[in-house]
């Protein structure tokens, strides 16, 4: 009896350390799983024209957008940081559109080339 006891121990031990085992195909790595790269529900874009950037940006995280500064030509933005010196001239997609994007395309009254003399000919 302590025979069978011993060896219904050890069979349970050992399959409850193998359930533990790593499973040598499942790495860690930099993208998001599926259930947090899952889409987001939509959601309006903000009115943020007229606003200047720093307050649109607020306004545009606040919905749970990411803003991203792009010029006329659909170019990122890539010199200067124009937090609160210039405003947003339109957005992509247009405020009120229901998306579920993660980032909002803002462009600003100005250039990135006329920004950049702006704030040379400042100093």
């Amino acid at each position: 009896m302590k025979k069978l006891i011993s060896l219904s121990f050890a069979a349970i031990l050992l399959a409850g350390l193998s359930a533990c085992g790593s499973d040598s195909s499942a790495t860690p790595s930099d993208a998001p799983s599926t259930t947090a790269a899952a889409a987001q529900d939509e959601r309006a874009v903000p009115d943020v024209v007229g606003m200047t950037y720093d307050k649109a940006y607020n306004a545009l995280v606040g919905e749970d957008f990411f803003a991203k500064l792009v010029d006329e030509n659909g170019d990122e933005w890539i010199t200067g940081n124009p937090w609160a010196d210039v405003t947003v001239k339109s957005t992509d997609p247009a405020a009120g559109t229901m998306s579920d994007a993660s980032y909002v395309n803002v462009t600003l009254t100005v250039t990135q080339d006329e920004y950049a003399k702006q704030t040379e000919t400042a100093k």
